[in-house]
């Protein structure tokens, strides 16, 4: 055998083999991978089915397959999610840690991984560290940006520091997320709040200013703005502010009320203020307004007019508060047995509306008997708003 065909059979040998070697390699890779996706479903499903301890068995199985695939850098993120949702925090982190120190990580992946980690510190109430990663992802000027500035708005609301909620929250607008117009007006008001707390009137003018550019049919501005007028006793200028509630939001009326009545007093106007008051009635009914105008028709002509006319006011619109108002108008006026009988059924209504709450929170039925500009439990800010009907206004 010459040695040209010796060389040729030992190439071909070669060539074969490697052909050989490569696609068995490819073989038992597709094997891997096969193996890990099916245990990566059989994980998802776990998942479905809120079998939370099922799942996190499968996810570890599957991380023993192939540690440096795409899969496994899934499961990992999974994995930690789910320690995260069982209150098992430390462990999501030194997942979430664990895996950010891999060198095979792309960018993308290594933000992804941040943006875990800074929600398992924000879950742990750590709340330094969980803002120093969000502002480094936000500085990556890549696509989940607008995820960390979401967190960064929770953060900066957790711990009051409403500027700086402010200038995220502008961001957010930015990105053509306009429901985050009503939360940069309540962030305002948030600042004039604290501001006329400590009696700084003019910065508080100023939030206020900014929170009705921010939403100008941000009621709860309105509402600020007339108290603090109230304060400095611009007593007209208040009464005009606050009618402009109506035009806002209707709904929060109601809130103003009690101080408009007392700013008509302090600037002698004489129940300047029953034409509005006639108009909310008309448009937008509520039985705050109803008891308002009912107080000075008792004060104008006596209690039997008021008693006639919030006896009117039921019979188109029945309400407890205005049931009790007409009974109290009847118990000054009576004597005797009947006195005392009026006097029973009054507690018994009176103990109706003691329990009974007088605001919901329109997103999630949250209720109560204050009033929360934040939700306590779905966290939405504006949605609590006062009950209208026979409990409520």
């Amino acid at each position: 055998m010459s040695e040209s065909l010796l060389f040729g059979m030992v190439l071909t040998a070669i060539a074969v083999g490697y052909v050989l070697g490569r696609w068995d390699r490819k073989k038992r890779q597709q094997r891997v991978k096969d193996r890990l996706s099916k245990e990566y479903f059989i994980g998802l499903n776990y998942l479905l089915n809120e079998q939370t301890d099922e799942a996190i068995d499968i996810f570890i199985k599957a991380l023993e397959i192939n540690p440096d695939s795409h899969e496994a850098f899934e499961t990992c993120i999974a994995l930690g999610r789910l320690f995260c949702r069982r209150g098992e925090v430390q462990r999501a982190i030194q997942i979430h840690q664990s895996l950010l120190a891999r060198p095979s990580l792309n960018r993308r992946q290594s933000l992804q991984v941040q943006l875990e980690l800074a929600r398992d510190y924000l879950s742990a109430g750590v709340l330094d560290r969980a803002e120093s990663l969000f502002l480094e992802v936000t500085k990556s000027g890549h696509d989940l940006k607008f995820t960390a500035l979401q967190a960064l708005v929770e953060i900066y609301q957790q711990e009051k520091e409403w500027e700086e909620a402010i200038n995220i929250a502008d961001q957010l607008v930015s990105y053509d997320s306009p429901r985050y117009i009503p939360l940069l007006a309540h962030f305002c008001c948030e600042q004039a709040e604290h501001c006329i707390s400590k009696q700084d009137y003019s910065a508080a003018r100023q939030a206020i200013k900014r929170a009705m550019k921010y939403d100008k049919c941000c009621a709860r501005a309105y509402l600020i703005l007339g108290r603090l007028e109230f304060e400095q006793e611009n007593y007209k200028e208040a009464i005009k502010i606050l009618q402009q509630i109506f035009h806002q939001d209707p709904d929060f009326v109601s809130e103003s009320v009690p101080l408009l009545i007392e700013c008509d007093r302090k600037a002698k106007t004489l129940f300047g203020i029953n034409g509005y008051l006639s108009k909310c009635l008309k448009e937008y009914p509520s039985i705050s307004v109803v008891l308002a105008l009912a107080q000075s028709i008792r004060e104008k002509e006596g209690d039997k007019a008021a008693g006639k006319f919030i006896a009117e006011q039921l019979v188109q619109r029945p309400s407890l508060r205005g049931l009790n108002a007409l009974i109290d108008l009847h118990i000054a006026n009576t004597e005797g047995k009947a006195k005392k009988n009026l006097g029973l059924l009054r507690e018994l209504t009176g103990r109706l509306v003691e329990n009974k709450p007088i605001y919901r929170c329109h997103h999630c039925g949250f209720a109560g008997k204050e009033l929360h500009w934040l939700c306590p439990s779905c966290h939405q800010w504006g949605k609590v708003k006062p009950i209208r009907g026979i409990e409520g206004q």
